[in-house]
């Protein structure tokens, strides 16, 4: 499954520079409910990130989507920037 994660660009640059994102890694089930989120929270990087299996939270939905969360570490291989106010804005 894909999920969108919200983050920081210094988180951005820490999963490079580490080759991935530590666990848990929270995101949405669409872009809208993850840009919704970034606005709420002041976060600028959107990732779209791929894997399995993502268990549902039982809180941080908004009305655009769900929030899902992944009990793994993800490589940077398995992500791809869809957001970041540095470069798209």
């Amino acid at each position: 499954m894909k999920i969108y994660h919200v983050t920081t660009q210094k988180k951005a640059k820490a999963y490079h520079q580490t080759g991935h994102i530590c666990k848990p890694v929270r995101g949405f089930d669409c872009l809208q409910a993850a840009m919704a989120w970034a606005i709420k929270v002041g976060r600028t990087v959107i990732y779209e990130v791929d894997g399995n299996p993502v268990y549902k939270l039982p809180d941080h939905h908004n009305m655009f989507g769900c929030a899902w969360w992944i009990d793994d570490d993800v490589s940077t291989d398995k992500i791809k920037c869809v957001f970041s106010a540095d470069t798209d804005a």
